[in-house]
Formats: C-alpha cells, structure tokens, sequence
C-alpha cells in the first residue's frame, strides 16, 4: 500500500516537472503525452486513496513516519511544481494572446478599416465596418 501510493506520487512529480520545463521552453507540442500521463496518474492516486480509504479508514495513521514524512515532502514539491506550472501556462497563453493581438492589428493595417465585398459586376463595394477576424484559440 504504502510503496505504491509513494511510487504514485513520485512518478506525478516528476511527469509534471517534466511537462514545466518543457513549457517553460515553448515546446508546447511535446507534452501532449505528458499530460495524458498525468492525468492517468492523478486518477490512480484518487483511486488508491479511495481504496485505501474504503478498506483502512485509519491507514493515514497507520503509514510508517519515514514513509509518512516522505509523502509530505513530495506533497509540498507537487505544489511547488503546480504553482510553477501554473505560471508556464498563463506565460503562453498571454503570448498567444499577444501574438493574435498582433496578427488582428497587423490584418487591420493591412486591409484598412473597413470591410468589402464583392458584387455582381465584378466591382467592390466597401463597409465602414471592420474587417472581421477569427481566431481559433484552442491551445
């Protein structure tokens, strides 16, 4: 019980630093499998302590205190990891924010401020509207 619940916990810090560094460094397109990896080790810690708690309600109090004082710091370096990794995503998320603030302006420079279509003639006919942009902002 014990061993696996620490492997649980080591294996979910070190996926996360992992998946921090390489957000840290913009590569955002490499950590599609660690987050498919965190999020499966997250649910077998739900699961463990939902386990645990069901067939050993006391088993908190029964871990040994090496393995209880390990569990603790691991805890807190998870939290640190988190609060890192918080901070790596909202870093890119205001870059692509910027980025499409820029790409809309730099189109609406472009193009002038309005909007035009094409009529039957051949000829343009011109809005005073602006030019509609659309953004997909999956990330």
């Amino acid at each position: 019980m014990e061993t696996e619940l620490l492997d649980l916990f080591r294996s979910l810090a070190s996926i996360s630093e992992e998946e921090t560094m390489l957000l840290a460094q913009g590569r955002r397109g490499e950590i599609a499998g660690l987050v498919q990896a965190k999020i499966r080790l997250v649910g077998a810690v739900d699961h463990e302590v939902a386990r645990l708690d069901r067939t050993s309600p006391d088993w908190r109090d029964a871990l040994d205190p090496d393995v209880r004082a390990e569990l603790a710091e691991l805890a807190a370096r998870l939290r640190d990891i988190c609060s890192a990794n918080g901070a790596a995503l909202k870093r890119q998320i205001d870059l692509s924010d910027e980025m499409m603030a820029e790409i809309a302006a730099d189109a609406r420079r472009r193009r002038g401020s309005g909007s035009g279509a094409y009529g039957a003639s051949g000829g343009m006919a011109f809005a005073g509207a602006a030019v509609p942009i659309s953004v997909n902002a999956s990330f």
